[in-house]
């Protein structure tokens, strides 16, 4: 067998083994590729957590779950990002330059799935409070999301937050 079709059976046979062993399976695609994106959206996130004064592990648990989907990175690595988009919020940016970014840098797919990731942080302690559903409802409108979009991306994040709980 000569080297290039080798080394083709290689990377197939490797591709299958990591599929079917979900320890060794990569890291999934990122939401957002580019970094200043994913940091912006992160530190929504983290302002939705904030939003009730009362911050619970369930809602630390699903914003780290939400940006290691956004970013593409491991538990260990979204909890770093927590971190320092904490840091990040106190220090430097302001709430009106993520916003912006994100507006003009995302797609308005990607702009929903962020919003759905926001709603299912809300979701995540069991009690959706005013100022979390206020602070959601104020980024779909900076992010010119339509209320449909509000909507059914508050559907989608409800139903996935019951789903996980039965």
């Amino acid at each position: 067998m000569d080297d290039r079709l080798r080394t083709e059976l290689l990377a197939v046979l490797e591709e299958f083994f990591e599929r079917q062993d979900p320890a060794r399976a990569p890291i999934a695609r990122p939401l957002i590729p580019d970094r200043e994106l994913q940091m912006a959206a992160s530190a929504l996130m983290v302002c939705v957590v904030r939003a009730d004064q009362a911050s619970k592990q369930d809602e630390h648990r699903v914003l780290e779950k939400a940006i290691g989907l956004t970013l593409g990175v491991d538990q260990a690595t979204a909890a770093r990002v927590v971190r320092v988009a904490e840091e990040r919020l106190v220090s430097q940016a302001s709430f009106a330059e993520f916003l912006k970014l994100l507006n003009q840098g995302c797609s308005d797919d990607e702009k929903r799935r962020i919003l759905e990731a926001l709603w299912r942080i809300a979701f995540a302690d069991a009690e959706l409070q005013g100022h979390e559903e206020y602070l959601v409802r104020k980024v779909a409108e900076h992010l010119h999301l339509s209320t449909a979009d509000l909507v059914e991306t508050k559907v989608r994040a409800r139903e996935t937050f019951l789903a996980e709980d039965i």
